[in-house]
């Protein structure tokens, strides 16, 4: 599986934000995307509209291009919500994101704090259709072969988008988790 220790120093991610039920994410993170596609994508790039302050913060921030997950439970890394919590009570936060450049944040959006540090940037190919198994791959199968990637545990994982089309066999997308 493709990878590359990158550094992150002083990165903030702005975006709209959700709580998420433990157990949820699968069901409630898609829709979440849905609603980013009619308030920001439909509007400013495929009607071409004048964009409101919301869409002007996201296109100016690259909005989408990041799905930031993050919770306040100590000792715990958020790539494994789904195993460590399903069925108890509680959320995480999930922020459809961008790399915060400055300026107005609008009613709706929040910034973010990133760890400052390693982390562990794997690429997957395929298309968003790939990514669900490519995820479960590299979580279950690749990781766990890899233990000299130890995982940071302060509740923070960082899905990232690449540009073009999410249905082209050569699109790149992947995750990204701060390591010890």
């Amino acid at each position: 599986m493709e990878h590359e220790i990158i550094t992150l120093q002083d990165v903030q991610i702005i975006g709209m934000y959700k709580e998420i039920p433990y157990g949820e994410g699968q069901r409630i993170c898609p829709r979440f995307w849905g609603e980013y596609v009619e308030r920001i994508v439909k509007p400013i790039y495929i009607e071409r509209k004048a964009p409101d302050a919301f869409q002007k913060a996201a296109a100016d921030n690259n909005i989408g291009e990041f799905g930031y997950c993050t919770c306040n439970v100590p000792g715990h890394n958020c790539i494994t919500c789904t195993n460590d919590f399903a069925g108890k009570e509680g959320s995480f936060t999930y922020v459809i994101g961008g790399q915060y450049k400055g300026g107005d944040v609008p009613e709706g959006m929040k910034v973010f704090p990133v760890k400052d540090g390693k982390w562990l940037k794997v690429y997957f190919v395929g298309g968003m259709k790939a990514y669900a198994d490519q995820y479960r791959v590299f979580e279950q199968e690749w990781l766990p072969q890899h233990p000299e990637f130890q995982i940071a545990s302060d509740g923070q994982c960082i899905e990232w988008y690449g540009a073009g089309d999410i249905n082209s066999p050569d699109y790149q997308c992947g995750i990204m988790l701060p390591i010890e």
